[in-house]
């Protein structure tokens, strides 16, 4: 099997993931140094940090892995459908709204595959595993089942492609602030944005959606615009002091690598046997 495959082009994909983990790491060490200069939440496990570094690096192989056939398939969606509905400008003042157009579309996709996550039982099964970080931080970015890139790139991403006829680099940029925005909305950080907490997604926002609390259930699906939660009547403003507990309700979580990676198969349940890991401390205690 590998034998079929081009010694040049497994060096180009080693490079690429090189690269992408790279990045993760400058990334992660940024939110680290803010995390602690302003955490949100004390005494947070190193090993678990560690162990999500790690999948990250797992997460980036797969997801390469598999990116060929992604693209063949959008490729094939695209061209299905004719592809290019409506030709967006690539120069001028019309490629900045063009640029907010695409940005705008992948965020509704985004929040629409999010809640889909939440209500289909197959890809909660992959979700959960993001969800059950008991330590919310930075380092959780990554820490989803490599399938749902796979699944994105094959069903979500394709109706871009068939929807508008755009240059790569828009998209590019986009792809941009969505990362940005991603591991933002991540920060174990105590960040207080008064009027506008509601404006972009953010680690309070975000925060909320992974929280064990039932009032919190199914609110804050926003990947970057809360917009969308305003819209479609799920979004949730936190209070001032709300950082609430995350993870899931039964406290369950992989402890080892092979238990994230085996995660939704469900062998963790017996690979992970430790009992979890109790709430973790807040600076500051919830206004009741």
């Amino acid at each position: 099997m590998l034998a079929s495959i081009p010694f040049p082009e497994l060096l180009h994909h080693a490079s690429l993931w090189l690269r992408a983990y790279a990045l993760v790491l400058v990334m992660m060490g940024v939110g680290a140094l803010l995390e602690r200069r302003w955490p949100a939440a004390l005494l947070q496990s190193r090993a678990g940090q560690r162990l999500n570094m790690a999948y990250a690096g797992w997460y980036l192989a797969l997801a390469e892995a598999a990116k060929p056939l992604a693209a063949a398939a959008s490729v094939a969606i695209v061209n299905a459908f004719g592809g290019g509905m409506v030709v967006l400008v690539s120069q001028g003042w019309g490629a900045l709204a063009s640029f907010v157009i695409v940005l705008l579309t992948i965020d509704l996709l985004e929040y629409a595959f999010h809640r889909l996550q939440h209500t289909w039982p197959v890809l909660w099964k992959l979700h959960s595993l993001h969800h059950s970080a008991v330590d919310f931080n930075v380092t959780i970015t990554l820490r989803h089942h490599w399938l749902e890139v796979f699944i994105k790139g094959c069903l979500l991403y394709p109706i871009v492609g068939v929807l508008f006829r755009v240059e790569p680099w828009i998209v590019g940029a986009t792809s941009i602030v969505f990362m940005f925005g991603n591991y933002f909305s991540h920060l174990n950080l105590r960040v207080d944005l008064g009027r506008y907490i509601t404006w972009v997604n953010n680690p309070q926002y975000h925060r909320l959606h992974h929280s064990i609390r039932a009032e919190h259930l199914n609110h804050n699906f926003a990947q970057l615009l809360p917009l969308w939660d305003h819209v479609f009547g799920t979004r949730w403003v936190p209070a001032k002091h709300e950082w609430p507990v995350t993870g899931l309700d039964d406290g369950t979580q992989p402890r080892s690598l092979l238990g994230a990676l085996s995660w939704p198969l469900g062998l963790h349940a017996e690979l992970d046997s430790a009992p979890a890991r109790k709430p973790i401390a807040l600076l500051d205690k919830e206004t009741k």
